[in-house]
């Protein structure tokens, strides 16, 4: 009985030993399943023939993909690439990626959307016409067509949405009988998939729909750094890191660019080394986690997936969007340790600043009674609204007279944005004063107008144009009475000048009659 019981104990022991080095294989198989083969495409366009240069695309490129290859990548780069060699990169990476378990593009340089379609440009485009944008462009489906099919992965990072010049130069190139919406930065793309459901896309935009973002001051652009530090994190499913890539760009940009990402994914994506949490004792951190904090000391530590962080970050997205003092109090009160706390106080003081501002500016130009009407600020615009561009085309489209373009410089001037001015033409200083506004409501700004914007304008400054009026027209009569007052001096001048020449012609007459006598006579 005391041998089988020393038996039964050793077997209990063996195979203990054993399920824990199934677990440990179980941990290392799926760490090897979860890196099977990897391919990436990385494209950075920054030396543009036809637009301005972007020093940091390709710098970001090359960050970008240095990265991802070192977490296990095969990698197609291209720098400063043309239509052709753009082209020709895709047909590479549509091969290479046909049976990879996770196939990524990335692509960093001038993008733009026109009628809700996206288009990355290659670096010798030239858009003078419509027909340029099928021939000299990448259209952002045909990246999406390289990818493979479920169940592989397909991950596209997009930090194309800088400001672009050649969108307005091919908006300026369309006919005005053509009805095309050319919109700033990019259009959210569908990421449904066909399949068993278990691979799937996800698309990440460096900055919201239609936003710009920003190329950066130093050698990389803020999205681009955030995901360098993020992506690859042992541990931190692409999810997770897209969400602490948007907490630091909105930090790093003082909240004027803010990442996002859409996904359909059936499981849990790990671009850098898969941890599995309950193996490790609560001290321990893994090999892979030391090395990356090592080469990017300003990523936190990694414990598995923070719940907490999660929470906190899911609301402040939500606070950002509102953008209102009571959900940044909120936020404040809720998450006072939270990292976004800075940001959210910066926030929060602006817009009792700008709010402060208004009344203030209000009280000055139209009265106490307007300043407390603008006590109640303007609510948020739509999106659209914020994020459509005016042009020449959308502003002739609202078909304002001459009076009506008087009415929207008076609208302005009320508003405290200074036309230098109402004539009823909207020369450059009324230009400037609807840039100043459309910046004033994180409109783009353009200085030109779209019928939304000319209604939330006309919204807007509705409390406030009749006192606008009034002054206008007592500034006009004030005007008309100094032109009077000086053309009745120079009447009355004109009257002392006639008649003192009356006076020196009779003088001179007689003085001629007088001589003529003399002569007629020989009495002189």
């Amino acid at each position: 009985m005391k041998f089988q019981s020393i038996l039964n104990k050793m077997v209990r022991i063996c195979t203990s030993m054993a399920l824990a080095l199934t677990m440990a294989a179980g941990t290392t198989g799926q760490a090897s399943a979860a890196t099977g083969k990897r391919v990436a495409l990385v494209i950075g366009n920054g030396t543009y023939a036809f637009a301005n240069h972007l020093p940091n695309p390709p710098r970001d490129a090359d960050l970008f993909a240095n990265t991802i290859r070192a977490a296990g990548f095969e990698v197609i780069e291209g720098l400063d690439v043309n239509k052709n060699d753009m082209q020709s990169l895709i047909d590479r990476f549509t091969e290479a990626a046909y049976d990879a378990d996770v196939a990524l593009v990335y692509y960093a340089g001038h993008g733009m959307q026109v009628e809700g379609k996206n288009y990355l440009i290659p670096v010798d485009a030239q858009l003078m016409s419509p027909a340029h944008l099928q021939t000299r462009t990448i259209q952002m489906d045909d990246i999406v067509s390289a990818l493979p099919n479920d169940p592989a992965i397909g991950v596209i990072l997009i930090d194309a949405c800088r400001d672009n010049p050649l969108a307005r130069t091919f908006a300026a190139s369309l006919p005005a009988t053509r009805s095309v919406a050319v919109n700033s930065g990019l259009a959210p793309i569908q990421t449904t998939t066909n399949g068993d459901g278990t691979g799937g896309l996800l698309i990440g935009y460096a900055t919201d729909p239609g936003a710009v973002a920003l190329d950066g001051d130093g050698e990389n652009s803020p999205y681009t750094q955030a995901l360098v530090r993020h992506l690859a994190e042992p541990g931190v499913n692409i999810q997770s890191a897209l969400t602490r890539v948007r907490g630091d760009v909105v930090k790093a940009t003082g909240g004027r660019q803010r990442p996002w990402y859409n996904a359909s994914l059936g499981r849990e994506v790990f671009l850098g080394e898969e941890v599995e949490v309950a193996s490790l004792a609560p001290e321990s951190t893994s090999t892979a986690q030391q090395t990356y904090q090592e080469m990017v000391p300003s990523a936190p530590a990694v414990a598995g997936v923070d719940k907490d962080w999660e929470i906190e970050s899911s609301s402040w997205d939500q606070v950002v969007k509102a953008n209102t003092e009571e959900h940044y109090e909120f936020f404040i009160k809720s998450f006072p340790n939270s990292r976004f706390r800075p940001l959210a106080e910066l926030n929060l003081k602006q817009l009792q600043e700008r709010k402060n501002t208004q009344v203030a500016s209000l009280s000055s130009s139209v009265g106490d009674a307007g300043a407390q009407i603008a006590r109640t600020l303007p609510g948020q615009l739509e999106p659209t609204v914020l994020t459509t561009p005016g042009t020449p085309l959308t502003e002739e489209a609202i078909g304002m007279s001459r009076n009506d373009k008087l009415d929207l410089q008076l609208r302005l001037t009320a508003l405290n944005f200074d036309t230098k001015g109402a004539d009823g033409s909207l020369g450059r200083n009324s230009r400037l004063a609807i840039s100043a506004w459309q910046t004033s409501r994180g409109i783009v700004e353009t200085g030109y107008l779209t019928g939304a914007q000319y209604a939330a304008l006309k919204n807007q400054s509705e409390p406030y144009i009749a006192q606008a009026y009034r002054d206008y027209e007592a500034k006009k009569a004030a005007q008309q009475t100094r032109s009077a007052k000086s053309s009745s001096g120079r009447k009355t001048k004109s009257k002392g000048s006639s008649d003192f020449g009356n006076a020196v012609g009779k003088v001179i007459i007689g003085a001629g009659t007088l001589i003529l006598a003399c002569k007629i006579t020989n009495s002189c």
